[in-house]
């Protein structure tokens, strides 16, 4: 990739469905390239970069959303089999069919200043190296907002759906994480803790750097635990398959969240554990990560 905005890029005709459509290298990177992981981008505001990982639309069925009850019956905290046996789906097909841009770690504190030109929550001084925690859907949403005015393109930026969170987290794995069924604590930042308001949000409670764990197969960094995310939109009890989507209910002021967060049981963290909250929630080990739309999408 040797030039950015005067020349063609050609991808083979077997793959190139799998490819951004006419927009590579995207017009807001400042850098591009293509790894083993796949296609990245950075995005530069303000002298902070963020890199973002090209998320390939499914191929195919789709891929698997959600967890066989196998493997809800071997958790072993008893609020989480209760929680995850009333919320979670069992597996069925569902197609993301528009590849997407994500950022391959949550949103630091340096770049969330960037963008908002505020500091977070709880900011540290080493903040290009943390998320952005006790950030609210709302303010999730408006720094959102803010980077779309950055990059004068209106709505290029959101958070992502329920589906492109776990399709982008599983990478093509069926297991409960990434890397297999069993949680491997060198892996992800999950301990087992008690989870509660009666903790206290002001404490970090082990949040780690970003960074500080492997990437999943598609160089997405904190899948696992550390902070939780937001995802877009309103909270519905169940994902309904695509057939039954006119039944699906949702529920006004409640948005979910993903991923499990460091003060979480491990089970938390799995990748089909869906939780709710507020969406004026803010807890330190709260945060989000972004995706840009691809141009033609």
């Amino acid at each position: 990739f040797g030039c950015k905005g005067t020349c063609m890029t050609y991808w083979p005709a077997d793959v190139a469905h799998r490819a951004p459509v006419n927009d590579f290298p995207p017009a807001w990177a400042s850098a591009w390239g293509d790894d083993r992981y796949g296609l990245w981008a950075y995005l530069a505001v303000k002298g902070v970069t963020q890199r973002m990982r090209w998320i390939e639309p499914t191929m195919g069925d789709g891929f698997w959303m959600g967890a066989p009850q196998n493997e809800r019956d071997e958790i072993q905290d008893l609020y989480v089999w209760q929680w995850a046996n009333q919320y979670e789906n069992l597996p069925h097909l569902v197609h993301v069919k528009s590849g997407f841009w994500m950022a391959d770690t949550p949103c630091t504190q340096h770049f969330w200043q960037a963008v908002t030109g505020d500091k977070p929550y709880h900011f540290k001084e080493d903040a290009d190296r943390y998320p952005a925690g006790g950030i609210s859907q709302q303010g999730a949403l408006q720094f959102c907002k803010k980077l779309d005015e950055r990059l004068s393109r209106p709505g290029i930026s959101s958070l992502p759906t329920e589906a492109q969170w776990e399709y982008a987290c599983r990478a093509d794995s069926i297991t409960a994480y990434w890397w297999g069924d069993q949680f491997d604590p060198a892996m992800a930042n999950a301990k087992d803790r008690v989870w509660g308001y009666e903790t206290n949000p002001d404490e970090d409670d082990g949040v780690t750097p970003v960074m500080s764990y492997p990437p999943n197969p598609w160089g997405l960094y904190d899948m696992h635990g550390n902070v939780t995310e937001w995802c877009d939109g309103e909270w519905a009890p169940k994902i309904a398959p695509k057939e039954d989507s006119e039944n699906i209910i949702f529920i006004k002021g409640e948005a979910p969240v993903r991923g499990g967060m460091c003060r979480h049981h491990p089970a938390r963290a799995r990748a089909a554990f869906r939780q709710n909250l507020k969406v004026d929630a803010t807890v330190t080990s709260l945060g989000f990560r972004f995706v840009l739309k691809s141009k033609d999408y």
